[in-house]
Order: structure tokens, then C-alpha cells, then sequence
């Protein structure tokens, strides 16, 4: 059976009305429920790192100051040395500026460089501050200062490895041996008072300090027992701490 015309336009009108009454629900596109545009005003990335406001350093090492920052547009960063803004030619060395890690370095620091150094991060809806106060020390050269409690005595089983390390904080570089205390003709001095060592390890005309600050023994037996000596000299004077290995012929302890 067909429909009539006027039937046809009840339908259609009705169809209509139903559409503007409910209309169908659309999904907005991600992009329009972030703002990307908002405005905001510089914050540290990191506020508890800004709290450390003092640097006391050493002459001849390197600082380092940081001040990132976010917000946007993208701050800007000015570095400022007791108020007046950094140039690379201040000093004998230069600043070395960072943008992308918003850093300030200064290799070498020497007397001279001791101050307030402020960096200053803004747009054109804020800005923020901070001051970092500089002092250097003038180093005194002195003895090898060595890690209390390296190397530390150890029990071994015959068979094993074992690793004695020492730690060496020297200014200037330091010369470091290892050394095993041994025994000649029943005695451990020597007639000009100094022990009886045999020298395990010592630097080539390359070896790094790192490389020696680490006694390896490898396959001990029951003769690698006694007394070893990491021994540090430089050229104010040297220093030495000592340890023992005892070796064991069974299984190790605590098993």
C-alpha cells in the first residue's frame, strides 16, 4: 500500500521536530578540552632545589648553579654577578651558559670569582629570582688524607678472591702502593727501622688513581694471610692504612 503526500510530509516534519528536540551527541576532539594557550607566570620546576642558597668551593674546582624554570610563553634567563649581568669575557675562562639546562658553570674557580650570583627568569606575565652566594677556598697542598676504615680486615676461604679497597682524597696528585708485610731472617723491620713489604701493585706512568684505589688477590691460599698496606705519597708527604687478611682452610664463614 503507499503512503499519501500529505502522509509523507507528517512524516518528514515529524522526523524534524524529533531531531532539533534530541540532537545527536558529537565526541570533541581532545585537543579542545587541553588549553595550550593558558598563560602562566615562571614557577621553579623544582622549589625544594632552590632552597640551597650558599656553595663553599675549593680553587680549581667547578660550580655549578641552576635555575630552571617553567611557565608560558617560555621564560627567559639572565645571569647577574653582584648585580651586574654575566659576559663570558669576566673572566679568565669564561661562564659557560646553558640554556636548554638553565645552568651556569664556572670551571677552575679561583678567589676571585667570590660573590652573589643571581638568575633572573621571566615573561610577560612574571619573573623570579634567586641568589647564590659563591666563596672559595684557597687549597693548601697536604699529605693524602685516607678513608677511616679502608682497607677493612677480612676472612677468607682458601680458594676464594679477595678485594681490599682504599680511598685517597689528594691535592696534588697522589702516588699510591699496595704492599704485604712479609718477614726476613725472623724479623718484620728492617736495620733502618722501616718494615719488610713486598710491593703488590703501583702505578705505570698512565694508571689513573682510580684504577688503584683496589687491591684484587685471586685464588688465595693459607701464605696470603697477613698484614696489607694501601700506602698514598704525594709531594707534602705520604700516608698509609693497613689491614689483615685471615685465611681459612674450609668452608666460608657463617655457611
Amino acid at each position: 500500500m503507499s503512503s499519501s503526500p500529505r502522509h509523507c510530509r507528517r512524516l518528514l516534519l515529524l522526523f524534524w521536530i524529533l531531531l532539533v528536540q534530541f540532537p545527536q551527541t558529537q565526541s570533541r576532539p581532545a585537543t579542545e578540552d587541553t588549553d595550550t594557550d593558558t598563560e602562566l607566570a615562571p614557577q621553579w620546576v623544582t622549589p625544594e632545589k632552590m632552597e640551597k642558597r650558599s656553595f663553599v668551593i675549593p680553587t680549581r674546582k667547578t660550580v655549578k648553579f641552576r635555575c630552571q624554570a617553567s611557565g608560558n610563553p617560555v621564560p627567559s634567563l639572565r645571569w647577574y654577578k653582584n648585580g651586574k649581568e654575566v659576559r663570558k669575557d669576566q673572566r679568565i675562562g669564561g661562564f659557560k651558559i646553558r640554556d636548554h639546562t638553565w645552568t651556569l658553570i664556572m670551571e677552575s674557580v679561583v678567589l676571585s670569582d667570590e660573590g652573589n650570583y643571581t638568575c633572573v627568569v621571566e615573561n610577560e606575565y612574571g619573573s623570579l629570582k634567586h641568589t647564590y652566594q659563591l666563596d672559595v677556598l684557597q687549597s693548601c697542598p697536604h699529605r693524602p688524607i685516607l678513608q677511616a676504615g679502608l682497607p677493612a680486615n677480612q676472612t677468607a676461604v682458601v680458594g676464594s678472591n679477595v678485594e681490599f679497597a682504599c680511598r685517597v682524597f689528594s691535592d696534588p696528585q697522589p702516588h699510591i702502593q699496595w704492599l704485604k708485610h712479609i718477614t726476613v731472617n725472623g724479623s718484620r723491620v728492617g736495620p733502618d727501622g722501616h718494615p719488610y713489604v713486598d710491593i703488590l701493585k703501583t702505578a705505570g706512568l698512565y694508571t689513573p688513581v682510580k684504577g688503584l684505589e683496589v687491591l684484587t688477590l685471586k685464588n688465595v691460599t693459607l701464605k696470603d694471610s697477613g698484614k696489607y698496606s694501601c700506602l698514598a705519597a704525594n709531594s707534602v708527604g705520604f700516608s698509609y692504612n693497613s689491614a689483615w687478611l685471615t685465611v681459612i682452610d674450609g668452608e666460608e664463614p657463617g655457611q
